[in-house]
């Protein structure tokens, strides 16, 4: 007979062929045209939902799309900007219904459209749009330098209230703007989340952030320039991601509540003075060895980190790795695989003895190493509780395979390892989330899997399972 969560699953299959059956032809292609939509194909119209409307402005207007706006000879003459600012005044004018959930705009845009861009935000405002987002430069997906506008816009604090009524929006988004929140304003009081990329803002400015938004939960300062000394100072603010910020000399947080502090950047002195809550950690600095921080080793809850040794450094920083930091249980490393960088590694991973997952990513570079070098490596490593090693990038570099023998043998062979090689590079997205990059051809990794069969295989315990990708 049928289990019976079978049953369940082909009566709900038989109600909806019912349902599907009974519906006029019109409607069903209509149902499906909309599933094949891509989904940035909402800037002519509003996307309707339960909880609101999702307008979204961006190239797609120009070409028509699914408003009553068609293009003609004269607009192919005229600025995209004119007529990008005609349409979306248009759209928003026929706009029905007054609760909007997000409103972004994406478009290259700055402070000589300042006016039109003024009335969106009003109408965000008004709509009150829980999710707003303006990324207004040529590049919307990554916003290089060379494309950011000379004039940036002055978004429109006072468009979100006096201070004294609290606003709706609960995420705001900012790219190629200037944001500067006055220090006793109640109008983001709301606000849960604040991603500033390319933005103008002062050191003042981020204290005022901390000070007016008493339930942020994540703060992301991106390739903001202007910033030199960041004081972070929150009650509950959960999430930091400070990302290559060029004059950023130093940063102090305080934050109880904060749980994951992302770091990529040129050094800089960053101190820890009261993280209690933190669990995982990433530092990647620019042309330097990975280092834990000071104050690492007073973080008692610290599960997981993220470093990077992408530069051979001819004075490796492994002999900051004196005191153990029992805490730590995962731990991700980009690394240019030299002889002084592995040994690094193997200080590091003697300084984590409770170590259960290890994953390196190794990266080429200019650096030449020379295959028949003997590496001392440190005594008394012991790695009983590593189960698991995932190894992307490989290619069989002579320092990354003593390496990876120096730990499995340093594993406890009582129970099992496992040792995924994989030739593929990945990048790390944040919060754990890796994504595969598609270099080199397939003969090349073909060969790579192969070269770790042969060095690898035969040096191997018994208690490690050899997984190649």
């Amino acid at each position: 007979g049928e289990r019976p969560k079978d049953r369940k699953r082909k009566s709900c299959q038989e109600n909806a062929g019912n349902l599907t059956n009974a519906l006029p032809d019109d409607v069903l292609e209509n149902m499906f045209a909309s599933l094949s939509i891509d989904s940035r194909v909402t800037s002519t119209a509003s996307m309707r939902s339960g909880k609101g409307s999702f307008i979204i402005l961006d190239d797609n207007i120009l070409a028509g799309g699914n408003s009553d706006c068609t293009t003609t000879s004269t607009d192919s003459r005229r600025p995209r900007s004119e007529v990008f600012i005609e349409r979306v005044n248009d759209l928003l004018l026929r706009h029905v219904g007054t609760r909007v959930r997000v409103f972004e705009v994406r478009f290259d845009l700055n402070s000589t459209h300042a006016a039109h861009l003024d009335k969106w935000v009003q109408f965000a405002s008004e709509a009150g749009a829980q999710d707003v987002k303006l990324s207004l430069c040529k590049n919307t997906t990554s916003c290089p330098e060379h494309f950011v506008t000379a004039n940036r816009y002055n978004f429109p604090l006072h468009c979100f209230g006096d201070g004294r009524q609290r606003s709706s929006m609960r995420k705001l988004d900012l790219t190629n703007c200037i944001f500067t929140p006055p220090p006793d304003s109640g109008a983001f009081s709301s606000l849960v989340c604040l991603y500033l990329v390319r933005v103008t803002i002062t050191d003042s400015g981020i204290q005022n952030i901390c000070s007016c938004c008493p339930i942020l939960r994540h703060l992301r300062l991106a390739r903001c320039d202007n910033l030199v000394n960041v004081r972070i100072s929150h009650e509950v603010l959960i999430c930091l991601d400070i990302f290559r910020c060029k004059k950023l000399v130093s940063v102090e947080i305080h934050a109880t509540c904060l749980l994951i502090f992302e770091y990529d950047g040129r050094e800089v002195h960053i101190n820890y003075a009261s993280t209690p809550s933190m669990r995982f950690l990433v530092n990647k600095f620019g042309h330097q060895n990975g280092y834990l921080s000071d104050g690492v080793e007073g973080m008692k809850r610290i599960r997981k980190i993220t470093l990077t040794f992408l530069w051979p450094s001819e004075k490796p920083s492994y002999t900051l790795y004196a005191i153990k930091f029992t805490a730590i249980q995962f731990i991700n490393l980009f690394i240019l695989p030299s002889w002084n960088n592995v040994r690094g590694v193997a200080y590091l991973v003697k300084a984590t003895p409770y170590l259960k997952r290890l994953r390196l990513e190794a990266r080429s570079g200019d650096h030449h190493y020379r295959d028949d070098v003997q590496v001392s490596w440190p005594e008394g490593i012991s790695l009983k509780r590593l189960r698991f090693i995932t190894v992307g990038g490989f290619a069989a570099q002579a320092p990354l395979v003593e390496l990876l023998v120096c730990m499995v043998h340093a594993g406890a062979r009582s129970r099992r390892t496992y040792l995924q090689i994989d030739p593929h590079h990945h990048l790390c997205k944040g919060l754990g989330r890796w994504v595969r990059e598609d270099v080199g051809d397939k003969p090349a990794r073909d060969r790579v899997r192969e070269a770790a069969r042969e060095t690898l295989r035969s040096r191997l315990p018994p208690s490690v399972k050899l997984v190649i990708k």
